[in-house]
């Protein structure tokens, strides 16, 4: 009892995480019932003979209810405003011009008064039926309804076949053909003068409003049933293949079933059942991450980070199911295992994934169709991952994720037997969403890095730019300390890779481990042309500017905002060992006194990563290699078994997590560098 006491009370926060995440997705969890049935369309039905318990309205399949929404949008009836003032109008402008051209008219014997209401009639007519331009007519239906204004108080909706609308054109003719029937040719070449076609304008207009206010409400009013399957009916028989029409008749018992769940108001079982599922769920990656990488598990702002990736692609999945407006194959699940990799290795990357997924598919359509194809999906994104830093990598990745969908999802819908009319062909076109949602790793993973203080390779390619100001600076100001930290750079690179680790971090971090000699160059002995300034101080001053390095290189990082990370390879690079040289002169110079050894140790800390100690081992041995007055294989392997053999007794390397057959590897390794790095040249003729 008091293990456990102390151990949640060492790990509070972290317990905390977990209980506040578990919390989250239980209230987003779907609150409906879990169908006690797994199938799927061509499958053999492998439980029991199945009876209906209740009546089950048999739903319409997706087909026939989209055939009765495209005979609804294709013969909707159209709503049309009458704009009466245009008749008027054009008749008072028909007036005007019919005055003025009969005064001139003398040949025409005809009754003015006859005529003219003769004219006026035949546009009542056209008006009446409605005149329309041909570009706007909406919709294919045989019929329309024509809002009238009658008066002030009132409008009245005539229902009219479309055939009787005339377009302008066809309005003139008529009129024309009319009036032709009546009266002489002298008569009719009066009336072509008076351009009755300028008096025919469009007095409808299409109501928008009204007429999809009506369409929606006709879809609205499509039933989504049927029949009705009565109680102790049998659905289904064991062995039976689940064809189209069993398929169909165990959705609808499914749907039937959750409803029934959900209106029964037993809430409070289907709540305790998802949040254990939940808690075992999320029980595992405590586990995991207890037992297997202790590091991560005792880290707040690490495992915070796991959780929340877990909790938001949980609680998208949630939204989407509950809603209709997308789907679960539209989201992005391979992003998971590709962030987490960026910042974990692929080990912590895979088991969130896996957890994540298995979790979503208890409230996926389809549950295991959804986890095989992600599962194998996410295998697949991952393959690059080491390389997400290089675009070709990540769109390589993509591809293979896409096409992973694509051809698992296939051979489900061949293995079910599905008609080719009955796929779901948007699926395809939901995984390429979901493929090209993937790019969005590159914005998301700056933010995780700003958040959460990760670093990424994308940031350290960046950082190991050697045309970034710091790197510039550091080599021209002091050139001999920038080759050092380059060859380091090599060496550390090349270990890290043989024995496991991030070998550009270790890299980057090689790179500006000595940048805090910027501030004093000529003291230190790579740097120096001519007199040693050290000549002029003592031992103990001489040891005081050499230690000042670390501390000047972590205040030049912070000045320019260089990633922890990084700060932590300059405070480890030299631990917590001696200036050797500085000390035993101290010590031969005052050989019967007691020497404060303090003042000559560096203030550490000492490394606590394979990459700081690949980095103090190379640091140390470059820089001793170029005193060598004799260079063969056996004074280069004298020298690095004595340097890290001395590391080892200063006890350097005993917080980091590096066993002795890696340090016997780093050792090959760096002397077969320096071998190639020193190897003999030809000597050329003078002449």
């Amino acid at each position: 009892m008091p293990k456990i006491l102390h151990f949640l009370r060492k790990h509070a926060y972290i317990i905390l995480l977990y209980i506040i995440s578990i919390v989250i997705v239980c209230v987003v969890f779907p609150r409906g019932g879990m169908f006690p049935y797994e199938f799927q369309r061509g499958k053999i039905w492998g439980h029991g003979d199945l009876y209906a318990p209740f009546d089950i309205p048999i739903l319409k399949t997706q087909q026939e209810l989209d055939a009765e929404r495209d005979s609804i949008i294709g013969g909707f009836v159209v709503y049309y405003n009458e704009i009466a003032e245009v008749a008027e109008q054009q008749k008072r402008l028909f007036r005007q011009t019919f005055d003025e051209q009969w005064s001139h008219a003398y040949e025409l014997h005809e009754d003015i008064n006859r005529l003219y209401q003769n004219v006026i009639a035949k546009f009542d007519m056209v008006y009446g039926r409605g005149i329309l331009q041909i570009d706007e007519t909406v919709g294919s239906s045989d019929h329309v309804v024509i809002i009238r204004n009658f008066d002030s108080m009132r409008n009245v909706a005539q229902r009219s076949e479309f055939d009787n609308i005339l377009t302008p054109k066809v309005a003139y003719e008529l009129i024309m053909d009319e009036l032709n029937k009546w009266h002489s040719n002298e008569v009719m070449a009066f009336l072509r003068r008076l351009n009755l076609n300028n008096f025919i304008q469009p007095n409808l207009v299409f109501n928008a409003d009204i007429t999809n206010y009506e369409k929606n409400a006709q879809i609205a009013r499509i039933s989504y049933t049927k029949g009705v399957l009565s109680a102790n009916r049998r659905i289904i028989e064991r062995g039976e293949i689940v064809n189209d029409e069993k398929f169909n008749l165990l959705t609808s018992f499914r749907h039937e079933f959750e409803n029934r769940v959900g209106l029964s108001g037993n809430f409070r079982q289907i709540w305790a059942g998802q949040a254990i599922i939940v808690i075992i769920c999320f029980l595992l990656v405590f586990i995991y991450l207890m037992y297997f990488r202790p590091e991560i598990f005792c880290n707040i702002p690490q495992t915070a980070f796991l959780l929340l990736i877990m909790t938001l692609f949980i609680g998208l999945s949630c939204i989407v199911v509950s809603n209709d407006y997308f789907n679960l194959y539209a989201v992005p699940y391979v992003l998971i295992p590709i962030i987490i990799c960026t910042f974990y290795d692929v080990r912590i990357a895979n088991f969130v994934y896996w957890v994540t997924i298995l979790l979503i598919g208890f409230i996926a359509p389809n549950g295991f169709e959804f986890v095989f194809l992600n599962f194998v999906a996410g295998l697949l994104g991952i393959v690059n991952i080491k390389y997400i830093h290089r675009r070709g990598s990540l769109f390589m990745s993509v591809s293979m994720v896409v096409l992973a969908y694509c051809v698992i999802y296939s051979a489900m819908v061949l293995m079910q037997g599905i008609n080719v009319l009955h796929v779901d062909w948007m699926n395809y076109v939901r995984f390429a969403v979901s493929g090209t949602l993937i790019f969005v790793i590159y914005p998301s993973i700056f933010v995780f890095e700003k958040t959460f203080g990760f670093i990424s390779n994308i940031t350290l390619m960046e950082l190991s730019d050697t045309n970034q100001p710091l790197l510039r600076k550091l080599s021209e100001v002091t050139p001999c300390t920038f080759q050092h930290s380059l060859q380091v750079a090599n060496l550390s690179e090349e270990v890290i890779r043989k024995i496991g680790g991030n070998p550009m971090l270790v890299r980057t971090g090689a790179l500006y481990h000595d940048i805090g000699k910027i501030k004093r160059p000529e003291y230190f002995i790579e740097n120096q042309a001519g007199r040693n300034p050290h000549e002029d101080l003592s031992p103990e001053e001489s040891a005081q500017i050499i230690i000042e390095h670390v501390a000047n290189g972590i205040e030049i990082a912070r000045k320019n905002r260089l990633p922890q990370h990084i700060i932590d390879f300059i405070r480890t690079h030299h631990g917590s060992s001696a200036v050797r040289y500085f000390l035993s002169l101290q010590q031969k110079l005052n050989a019967d006194k007691d020497i404060d050894r303090s003042k000559f140790v560096y203030s550490g800390p000492v490394p606590f990563s394979n990459e700081m100690v690949a980095l103090m081992m190379c640091d140390a041995i470059e820089a001793a290699s170029r005193s060598l007055k004799e260079i063969n294989h056996q004074t280069i392997s004298d020298l690095v078994d004595n340097i890290v053999n001395y590391q080892m007794i200063e006890e350097q390397y005993n917080d980091a997590n590096i066993t002795y057959r890696e340090i016997n590897t780093a050792k090959q390794i760096i002397k077969n560098r320096l071998m190639n790095i020193y190897h003999a040249r030809i000597e050329y003729p003078k002449d």
